[in-house]
């Protein structure tokens, strides 16, 4: 025969009963200092004054009587938590986007990353109201019909912008509930169509001077095979073009290569002063077929930043040719220092052309975009050059500041950190 269960003890009588046991340990111990205190032949005296003062004194203390003590335990809070707070505490601190939903697709849960990609909280909503997005809504139907356990998919969300989302729903065991797990892919998608991109434009610059060498060999190997005249033109049409395709492929590759260190700072300090010098040696004599005038001043001291001067060079030589190929014949180029906040060093190549629209500035260092595509081409542009001064700045943890206005001409200013 099985012992009767013990009856469970609240809280209050707990407390009444260890409060019951403290007051009578505290009035035998009153009675027993009372008695021997207390004068020979008074002792019953004394512990009865004892007690009586103990018990005065248990009386005197705040909440100082049992049932108050009672009241004041059993109104304490729980220490163990509640099973559901606890879970939900742990939804909360993982660091994954997912929204729980229960068998009538309500949104039950929303984790904090979750929050960030929502315009507002969408507890208690409808996934049909989180989402437009008709593929979402047929994806969590599935599941809760059992059709499906764990489905990926990709969708677009409109709100609060355009993102690409990738989404991942499943049943967790038997229960009917659902687990919407989400990733922003949008930075990947962009990355695709850059690429795309990439890969057009440059499939289309070097095809272009291809089909244009292709022609003049097939006619020179034909009709012109005995025309000395328009043998020698053809010959340097082909000419012009393989130096265009020179340039191009020399550009593509010093783009992949700085691509391949953008993480990797450089950690060799090198002198802005003669770099520049350099540079505008090099550029010296297009300077001079275009009638253009270099001014530097880039005051007194030497210009120390950290990096590599190969590319270095290579950023001032691009921004100075750009300024003799589109800052207009016998225009001016000035090469300045700008003042900039302590930590830093800023050297303007500014030109005094036609200037450009302000709309275009920001796509400038795009690649293959031209202003003007046909005048580019025409002056040997291959659309790469400020595309590889940007990247050659961002591997320096440097920046590119760009200003122009229309009939007065640009201003490109290099940023760079100094050691």
């Amino acid at each position: 025969m099985e012992p009767p269960a013990r009856k469970k003890t609240g809280p209050l009588m707990k407390a009444v009963t260890a409060t019951r046991m403290r007051d009578m340990a505290l009035g035998a111990l009153g009675a027993m200092i009372g008695a021997w205190a207390a004068p020979f032949g008074s002792a019953m005296l004394g512990a009865l004054a004892g007690v009586l003062a103990s018990g005065g004194l248990r009386l005197a203390m705040p909440k100082g009587n049992w049932l108050g003590e009672g009241e004041r335990l059993a109104a304490r809070p729980h220490k163990r938590d509640r099973p559901q707070e606890r879970e939900q505490a742990v939804l909360e601190s993982l660091p994954l986007a997912f929204l729980m939903l229960d068998e009538g697709a309500q949104v039950t849960f929303c984790s904090t990353d979750a929050h960030a990609l929502l315009v507002r909280d969408p507890v208690g909503q409808h996934i049909s109201a989180v989402f437009r997005a008709p593929a979402v809504l047929a994806a969590v139907n599935r599941s809760l019909s059992g059709e499906t356990r764990d489905e990926t998919f990709e969708f677009t969300a409109l709100r609060p912008r355009t993102r690409h989302l990738r989404a991942t729903i499943r049943v967790p065991g038997r229960e009917k509930r659902v687990v919407l797990a989400l990733q922003d892919v949008s930075q990947v998608h962009r990355l695709d169509a850059m690429r795309m991109d990439f890969v057009a434009n440059a499939s289309h610059e070097l095809r272009t001077p291809l089909a244009a060498i292709s022609g003049m060999v097939e006619t020179l190997q034909g009709p012109a095979r005995n025309d000395t005249a328009n043998r020698d033109r053809f010959l340097g049409i082909i000419t012009r073009e393989v130096a265009r395709m020179a340039r191009l492929v020399d550009d593509l590759l010093s783009l992949s290569r700085i691509e391949l260190q953008a993480n990797v700072t450089p950690t060799a300090q090198e002198d802005l002063r003669p770099i520049v010098a350099e540079a505008v040696g090099a550029t010296a004599s297009l300077a001079a077929e275009n009638g253009n005038d270099i001014h530097v001043d880039l005051g007194e001291g030497a210009l120390i930043v950290r990096g590599d001067r190969d590319e270095l060079l290579q950023i001032f030589h691009n921004l100075i040719s750009n300024a003799i190929k589109y800052g207009g014949a016998d225009q001016p180029i000035e090469i300045l220092r700008k003042a900039q906040p302590e930590g830093w060093i800023g050297i303007a190549v500014r030109d005094h052309g036609e200037g450009i629209d302000p709309t275009l500035v920001p796509r400038l260092t795009e690649r293959f975009f031209r202003v003007n595509k046909r005048e580019s081409i025409s002056r040997g542009g291959t659309g790469l050059g400020l595309a590889i001064v940007k990247h050659i700045l961002t591997r320096h943890r440097g920046e590119l500041q760009i200003t122009s206005t229309v009939g007065e001409g640009s201003s490109f200013t290099v940023r760079l950190p100094t050691p």
